[in-house]
């Protein structure tokens, strides 16, 4: 019989075993696990990598500024970032990043350009962006406030394979199927200190990322369902579950991959009459047989010779306990 699954909130802080803190974890927060819908609890795609001194982001939804300052770092504590793919929850976050980050306060703090990383096209972005943040630059540079050059977002486009590899921190973007008019999008594997992190970014059920992420500590995936008579009688429904992983496809990913943890994000439950995640879950239940956690915002991940999953409210928060 398949074990029992849970959601984060039903148990505070998860641990697989006892966490650690020592300099070879990799620690992962999931800034915003959200979707294009404005919610105030679930904001646009984002996720911090910490490994040793380094701090990256990949994916910047909108609100990632914001969850940045909620776990006590100021904006300008990143100056590389990872784009998945270019459907605006996530990369809406981007033009906040250069210009709040540029500013010489607690808040801010990038002491150079904003490096960007993302597939053909960004360099159009980052051109955009620095037209878009003239006015802001032009004041602050006039107040003598800012250094014009870190507002600047210098692109680099990337393609399937090793996209960093740095201080023993490794991130591999891995292709993966969002459809026929989102091409390339990509997921991403992290590794470090013998730690492997995976996140599917948008995708359908895909064969590429099946195989690259094989042995992954934890392996975070997207999921989207609707009702039958919702797809049939709702088309813009039908074409945003088209472009994601059912529950179900999910299982089959996490069946075939087998991470010590498994968690779902980027819950596509759209109105009227959305399925819940119970049922999401129940439906997933029927293809994997381990532990399944649903992802909230600012939840953390400390993967070292243990794994722990610490939800904001429950530890993650500065300060301990709230």
């Amino acid at each position: 019989m398949p074990r029992p699954h849970a959601a984060a909130n039903d148990f505070g802080t998860l641990h697989m075993t006892d966490s650690t803190t020592s300099s070879d974890v990799l620690k992962v927060t999931l800034l915003g696990t959200g979707i294009p819908n404005p919610q105030i609890n679930a904001f646009g795609t984002s996720t911090l990598i910490e490994a040793g001194d380094q701090k990256v982001l990949i994916d910047c939804g909108r609100g990632a500024a914001i969850r940045l300052s909620q776990i006590g770092l100021g904006v300008g504590c990143v100056d590389t970032i990872f784009i998945s793919h270019y459907h605006s929850d996530h990369f809406s976050g981007l033009f906040d990043m250069a210009m709040t980050g540029s500013i010489p306060q607690k808040f801010g703090g990038r002491t150079g350009p904003l490096h960007v990383h993302g597939p053909s096209g960004i360099a159009d972005i980052a051109e955009g962006a620095w037209q878009a943040t003239a006015p802001d630059r032009a004041i602050r540079v006039a107040d003598n406030e800012i250094d014009p050059e870190h507002m600047r977002i210098v692109p680099h486009e990337y393609s399937e394979g090793v996209v960093h590899d740095k201080d023993g921190l490794v991130i591999r973007a891995i292709e993966v199927d969002h459809g026929e008019f989102i091409r390339p999008a990509y997921a991403f594997r992290v590794e470090y200190a013998g730690r492997v992190f995976v996140h599917s970014h948008d995708t359908r059920y895909n064969e590429n990322l099946i195989a690259q992420a094989q042995y992954a500590d934890v392996f975070v995936h997207e999921v989207a369902a609707a009702r039958p008579e919702i797809l049939a009688t709702h088309p813009a429904v039908k074409v945003a579950i088209d472009h994601h992983a059912t529950p179900r496809d999910v299982g089959r990913v996490f069946a075939q991959t087998r991470p010590k943890l498994a968690m779902l994000t980027h819950l596509v439950l759209l109105k009227p009459d959305p399925v819940s995640t119970g049922e999401v879950l129940q439906e997933l239940s029927q293809e994997y047989d381990g532990t399944v956690v649903v992802a909230e915002d600012l939840m953390t991940i400390q993967i070292g010779r243990n794994i722990s999953v610490i939800p904001y409210w429950h530890g993650g928060k500065p300060g301990g306990m709230v």
